[in-house]
């Protein structure tokens, strides 16, 4: 566990853990530095993400999403929700990424 932790902690891109609900778990420094948003702030809270198309399901999705900042601009990045299966629960791991190519 101290492995994954590790690469979560260090992840040059944004990224956001949410459960079946879309409720947050947790979120890199990286998003919060991103977003203006603390981490103690954001984690329970519902994860709202403006995508270009409604995603829900057991698959990997990939697209632009927008984010709304804690200064009210609007974040655009390009995101990948891959969802995963633990034990008997479902969550999703967005990773965030405002580099476009």
């Amino acid at each position: 566990m101290q492995l994954e932790l590790k690469a979560f902690l260090l992840l040059t891109d944004a990224v956001m853990i949410t459960d079946e609900e879309g409720v947050i778990l947790d979120v890199n420094s990286v998003y919060v530095t991103k977003t203006g948003f603390s981490r103690e702030s954001t984690i329970g809270q519902p994860a709202r993400l403006l995508m270009d198309t409604h995603w829900r399901g057991n698959q990997t999705w990939s697209g632009v999403a927008k984010l709304m900042k804690v200064d009210q601009e609007v974040w655009e990045a390009q995101v990948t929700i891959t969802s995963v299966h633990l034990d008997d629960s479902l969550f999703y791991i967005s990773i965030f990424n405002d580099e476009f190519s």
